[in-house]
């Protein structure tokens, strides 16, 4: 990657570390913050640090063997909405939301057809008609956003969400006890990920991989599959 680029990165997160609630701070300041990085964007991508453009790769990859054949799936906190769209193309139902009006306002231009769902809604308190309701619920890189003293409060609203005999992915980043545990991001520890497990959720998949960044960081990451039997 360019030199350029590679500034641009770093006067980017210098900027967005500005913005109040930048670390931590409350639930309500880490919204704020959420809905700040999303509008002094001005409409340009390159202004969102996650905004690939594109869905997660272990999501498409995923997908190809898991058609939705008209199943509902729901994209917890979708951003600009490329994983909620890869999921519509592989047949699923697909409803998404994210804690940020102006990112669901960009993300229904950039996929305007009508067909997914895109909704203005909190992981902590979610929606009423959508508690058991989705054969899938895909949460990417989401959790890893939330403060570490928060995060035991999301636990419950999240399983909420699947349907009984549905699934629950959990991708992010993953402390494997190497290192110090730094952010945001904050990486996920066992103890947090075991939470996900019991009341009716079973482990059906986990793998763990390392992502290798620009700045020549590896960053270990994880894939969790959770069936809920009941």
């Amino acid at each position: 990657m360019s030199t350029d680029v590679l500034d641009h990165r770093k006067q980017l997160r210098a900027r967005l570390d500005t913005l109040e609630g930048a670390n931590g701070g409350g639930w309500e300041n880490r919204k704020n913050w959420f809905e700040q990085v999303y509008t002094t964007a001005q409409g340009d991508t390159n202004e969102i640090p996650w905004a690939e453009l594109k869905p997660k790769a272990p999501l498409v990859e995923w997908l190809e063997t898991n058609k939705g054949e008209g199943r509902t799936a729901l994209d917890v906190g979708c951003g600009l909405g490329d994983n909620a769209n890869a999921l519509h193309v592989a047949g699923w139902k697909a409803s998404a939301f994210d804690v940020a009006p102006t990112a669901i306002e960009w993300a229904k231009k950039r996929f305007p057809s009508g067909e997914i769902e895109f909704r203005c809604a909190d992981l902590f308190n979610p929606p009423a008609d959508w508690v058991g309701k989705f054969d899938l619920v895909y949460e990417c890189f989401t959790l890893q956003a939330i403060g570490i003293e928060m995060r035991g409060n999301v636990v419950a609203p999240l399983k909420s969400l699947v349907a009984p005999g549905g699934t629950l992915i959990i991708l992010g980043r993953y402390y494997d006890g190497n290192g110090e545990r730094s952010g945001p991001p904050w990486p996920l520890t066992d103890e947090e990920i075991a939470a996900y497990y019991g009341d009716g959720f079973e482990e059906t998949a986990r793998r763990t991989f390392v992502q290798h960044k620009d700045d020549g960081r590896k960053i270990p990451h994880i894939w969790l599959e959770l069936t809920r039997s009941t």
